[in-house]
């Protein structure tokens, strides 16, 4: 028979307090112990392990409008709003001359803070100091990792990263309700040793990359005769020249 997937919450929790031996959860938000130790520790757990990689389930991309309010340091022309569901930025693209996202490009960028929270600055513009006479500047591409909507359902993941998600429960259970701190660090170093492995597996699903190749590295791999030696390959009158 079929082995049991995918799995929610509830049903990595549930794994989880069986493989401890403690009583399952009948349903979310029970109002148990059980759920109010391993609700915050399956939370967290899932936090971490998004913002670890680039999940293809979780990522998002979206064009950002950039803020009226310039950026405080000058060295940038442009600050765009981070959105509010942005775990880890992946990559960002630039359009300079303001038409179709076909030809936007990865530019360069910086995270600073301002007064409304961390923004996106970029030299839109060209730089400082600003061209004359000053352009529009360019809406910018984002692709990150988010924590919000249908995206962060753990159900999306691979086996293996459930794996992981199980063993950051288990061991949040350890120190919540068996109290073994000892035994609660084992699970977590479990969980790490398993999303390691999560992130190999999820990537070797991903097309291959070409790998650099250089021509003066092949080069020194062929084997080359010296060159020959002797007078007849010296001038006419027997010396160099």
């Amino acid at each position: 028979m079929p082995y049991q997937w995918p799995l929610d919450d509830v049903g990595i929790i549930n794994s989880a307090l069986a493989l401890t031996g403690d009583n399952t959860v009948s349903e979310a938000d029970d109002g148990s112990d059980e759920w109010n130790v391993c609700s915050p520790a399956y939370q967290r757990g899932l936090s971490y392990a998004m913002e670890s990689h680039s999940w293809g389930f979780a990522t998002q991309v979206v064009t950002l409008q950039p803020s009226p309010t310039p950026p405080q340091d000058t060295q940038w022309d442009t600050a765009y709003p981070i959105p509010s569901d942005c775990v880890h930025i992946i990559w960002l693209k630039i359009n300079q001359d303001n038409s179709s996202a076909n030809g936007a490009t990865l530019t360069l960028y910086d995270i600073a803070g301002s007064p409304t929270g961390p923004m996106i600055v970029v030299n839109a513009q060209g730089g400082p100091p600003p061209p004359a006479p000053p352009r529009v500047p360019s809406a910018i591409t984002i692709k990150y990792v988010s924590n919000s909507g249908p995206l962060t359902n753990a159900a999306n993941g691979t086996p293996t990263l459930i794996l992981a998600l199980q063993s950051f429960v288990m061991s949040g259970i350890y120190r919540g309700l068996h109290e073994d701190t000892a035994e609660g660090d084992k699970m977590w170093m479990a969980g790490e040793h398993m999303l390691q492995m999560a992130r190999t597996r999820y990537d070797q699903q991903k097309p291959k990359r070409q790998f650099f190749n250089s021509r003066m590295a092949a080069a020194r791999r062929v084997r080359r005769p010296w060159p020959p030696t002797g007078n007849d390959n010296w001038g006419g009158s027997n010396t160099p020249g």
